[in-house]
Order: C-alpha cells, then structure tokens, then sequence
C-alpha cells in the first residue's frame, strides 16, 4: 500500500467515526472512542518517527556536505530562505493569532512567517570578530541542532506547545541563535502568550544582527499591537520593519491596513499602491484598496483617483468568502462589470445558494437591461422563495422595465407576508409616483421618517424630497434632501438633487457644499 493511500485510510476511519458518534448508543460510543484512542496512538508515534527521520536527515545532509568539501551554510542565506515563506496573520477580529489571514478588514497579515518554508537555517548569523570567535559559534549551534529540528518540527505540524517548550531550551541553552528565538517567539504567540512573544520581538528588533529577523521581528510586533487595536503603535511597528528592509511586502500592507483602520483612506491608498506596483497578483492588496477608496469616498465624495493597472478582473480561483467580498466592493463602487464577474464563479461553484444568482442577476440588471437579469432572478428566487429581498429586486426591475402593474402586484405579494417590509414600500412609494397618485405615495412614506433605523428614515426623506420635487415645492424638497445620510452609497443622486433645488431657488452652490450643508 502506498503511503498515501494509508493515510487517506487513516482519515476515513475518523471521518466514520465522527458521521456516526451522534446517532451511537452508548455502548456503540465507548466502542468509538476507543478508536479514536488507537488512532491518537498511531498519530502520536507517526510523530515521534517523523521527528526522528527530520533529524537524521538533516546531519545527513550537512555531513555529506562537509565531505563534499562545502562549507556548511551560515545564516546570510536565512534572508533568501525567509523571503519564500508565507503565512502569519494575526485575526484582530477573532481576538487570535493564526497562520492564515481571515475576515479583511482587520486582520494583519504577514506572509513571512518562521515556520512554513521547507526549512529554516539552523544557525545564527556571525558575529563581527575573529575567525576563531566564528567557528566558536558555529560548533555551539551544530551542538544543539538536534533541538532546533526537533522545535521546528512540532511547530511545522502546529503542536505549538512542544515547540515552545523545545525552543525554550534551546534559547536558554544558546541565547544568540536568532532564528531559533524567531520561532520561541512565534511559538508563545500562537500558544495565547502575548505579552511573552512581544517581549521575546522586542529584543529581537533591538538585538539581531540579521535584517530578516530584525524586520520580521518589527512586523510581529505590529501584528500584537493590531490586535489589540493600538493602530497607531502598530503602524509605527511596521515602518520600522520596511526601513530596515524596504521590499518587506507584508510591512507595507499591513501599514496600509493600519491607516485605513485609523480612518486615512488617502494613505491607506498611497501604501498600497507601494505593493501593487511589485505585484500585481497580490489579491489581499487589490481589495485594501478598493476598500480605501469606498472611504474616500464616504469622506469627500468629490475626490478622484485613478485605480493602479494591478487591479485586474477577479480570477476564479479566489476564495468564495474572497469572491463575494470583492463583488460588495465593486457594487459599492459602481464597478458593476467586475462584480459580475465574481458573481458568475460564485454561481459555477455554489449554484444552489440563492444569493449567488442574485447577486449575477442584479449586476446584469445593471449593465445589460431586465431582458437578460429577470431569468436568472428567477433562479435565485426558485433556490429561496423565503427570502423577500429578492421578490423586491424582481419587483424593481419590472417597475424600471415599465411594467408596472405587474411589479406593483410583486410588491404588494410582499407586503402580505410582511407588512412592514420598507423595501417592498419603498417600490410601491416609487411605483405611484410614476403613476401621479402623489397622496398616496406620500401617505405611504411619511411613516418611514419615524422609524428607528437611519436607513430607513433617509429613505423616507428622499422619497418625500422627490415628491416634492414633483409638487415644486424646491424648499421643502431640499430640505428633505439635505436630512438624507450623508456620504451613503444608496443616494447617489441627492448631489444632482440639490443642485437642481439650489438653481430653482436661485442658489448656485457646489458638489461640496452639498454634501457639508
């Protein structure tokens, strides 16, 4: 048998047992359990045995290289090694520090981790001194090698308790091995340590001779200060990582992550555009700034910027949490195509989640018309007929394809399962003012000025505002406009609203001013 068909044999037994552990007696559950125990005691020694062979591996390697006449590696090659690995983020909305980057808007991520390349140097850089201080050094870390190998297997396979007690030795038994200290460190953050790790970067950041440690170092330490929210702190932490290596990719996101964080769209964009210009595949630093430039745009809706040549169309081997965050964005900012776009893999990989052909079909709405949209909102609603949201955009696009009466029935459909729904109010609003029955557009939205929620009150201003506009009542429209929430990507209109009400009114005023009455 090969050794991948046993450990797929392995896997399944534990898949059997866990599909059938909640319908088991309790006779049929001890009998489960104890298979769990038998194949913890076969995981335990496949453990021991790897750990075994890692070692034996690696002096067998340096020691044919030594008869070989090479010499063995220093640690100028632990920047090369380094600059491969990927992986740590610190998931400042979950609280945790893990090896992946998850929910975007506030994890830091730092793609240089100690620990997921194949193998790291197992020796610290030489110090500035004689050749004999030099090999001083170096038979002091081939002396305890074997722990090194043995610390960074356990934190290879994520048993990241065995390897901080590992490395624990290791630093007490060899306190300048600068690599073996990178991994103590990480092992203490990923064992709930904090103030450990931040301790042991600290004196890294200070103490080491190697850039790469050094700037890693840096950008742990901003990892722990984002976590706790310190964006500041943080932000510093990673400007000291990329002065010290300028190419640090993962200090220069993370920085940008940390004014966007802080609320400063136009340097959040300003660094992530340092990234993009190095790579334009990096996905990570497309959405921050497509996430930076929604907030300058909340913030001064007249500001323009032009988007890098990095930003391409989405690929459809992102993730489908990935996918369906990059189609928002691009929704929110009128990049209609592109959402499409992620909507249509979404669809090809969840085709029976309704919202998938929702999102396809309301972007295809947008760009090419109800002829094409309203099939595949069907779809959508056919996946779940519980979910009015999507009636109501059924009901929309008949209401802008002219047909009315019908999307007036849609709505009204609505409305008697949930009488209180606002959206499916709100197209009635809009369907009888197209039909000029004013008082009864009015009478339907004035209730929304009294609801609790902003939207919602927004929402009954801008209806009121139009109709009365449609009264030429410009006064009282413009003010009903300027109660709308600011800034709201739902009202992009209330800009060209006001200006038609200050013409009207015989008061000229500018874009700006509209939005900072």
């Amino acid at each position: 048998m090969k050794l991948e068909d046993w450990f797929l044999t392995l896997q399944r037994k534990a898949e059997t047992i866990e599909r059938e552990w909640p319908d088991a007696t309790e006779h049929e559950k001890l009998q489960l359990a104890d298979q769990l125990f038998q194949l913890r005691k076969v995981s335990d020694k496949l453990v021991d045995l790897w750990l075994q062979f890692e070692e034996k591996l690696s002096y067998a390697i340096r020691q044919i290289k030594k008869m070989e006449g090479h010499e063995v590696e220093q640690e100028s090659s632990l920047e090369e090694i380094l600059q491969e690995a990927k992986g740590l983020a610190a998931q400042a909305q979950k609280g945790e520090a893990s090896p992946e980057q998850k929910e975007p808007e506030t994890a830091i991520a730092s793609k240089e981790k100690a620990g997921d390349s194949e193998s790291l140097i197992a020796f610290a850089p030489a110090k500035a001194g004689t050749a004999l201080q030099k090999e001083a050094e170096l038979q002091s870390h081939l002396q305890y090698e074997h722990m090194f190998r043995k610390g960074e297997g356990f934190y290879h396979l994520r048993m990241y308790q065995d390897a901080q007690r590992c490395f624990e030795e290791l630093v007490e038994a060899s306190p300048d091995w600068e690599s073996g200290r990178l991994y103590y460190g990480y092992s203490l953050l990923f064992c709930g340590k904090k103030e450990e790790a931040l301790r042991e970067f600290r004196l890294l950041s200070r103490s080491a001779s190697s850039p790469s440690v050094t700037a890693i170092s840096y950008n742990a330490i901003g990892c722990i200060l984002a976590e706790e929210g310190q964006w500041l702190e943080a932000a510093q932490a990673f400007r000291e990582a990329i002065a010290v290596r300028p190419k640090h990719g993962d200090a220069w996101f993370n920085l940008a992550l940390c004014y966007l964080q802080d609320g400063e769209a136009h340097e959040a964009l300003d660094t992530v555009e340092n990234l993009l210009e190095e790579s334009d595949q990096d996905w990570e630093a497309q959405m921050l700034w497509l996430r930076a430039w929604r907030l300058m745009q909340l913030q001064d809706p007249s500001a323009e910027r032009e988007a890098p040549p990095a930003l391409r169309l989405p690929s459809r081997h992102l993730d489908s949490e990935t996918l369906r965050e990059m189609a928002s964005l691009y929704e929110s900012l009128g990049n209609y195509h592109r959402a499409q776009v992620c909507y249509h893999f979404l669809t090809e990989r969840l085709p029976r989640e309704g919202w998938t052909w929702h999102g396809l079909a309301w972007n295809t709405w947008l760009i090419a018309g109800t002829k094409r949209a309203l099939t595949l909102m069907k779809k959508a609603i056919s996946l779940a007929p519980d979910q009015l949201d999507f009636q109501f955009s059924y009901g929309w696009m008949l209401l802008f394809d002219g047909r009315v009466e019908e999307a007036l029935e849609t709505f009204r459909a609505i409305l008697l399962t949930e009488r209180e729904h606002r959206l499916a109010q709100s197209g009635m609003i809009t369907a009888y003012e197209w039909m000029g029955d004013i008082q009864a557009a009015k009478k339907l939205a004035k209730p929304f000025l009294d609801d609790p929620d902003t939207y919602v009150r927004s929402l009954g201003c801008y209806h009121l505002g139009r109709i009365a506009m449609a009264e030429e009542n410009w006064r009282l429209a413009e003010q009903y406009f300027r109660r709308v929430l600011p800034h709201s990507d739902h009202f992009r209109e209330i800009p060209f609203y006001l200006q038609m009400c200050a013409n009207k009114l015989g008061e000229p005023a500018t874009e700006r001013e509209l939005f900072h009455p």
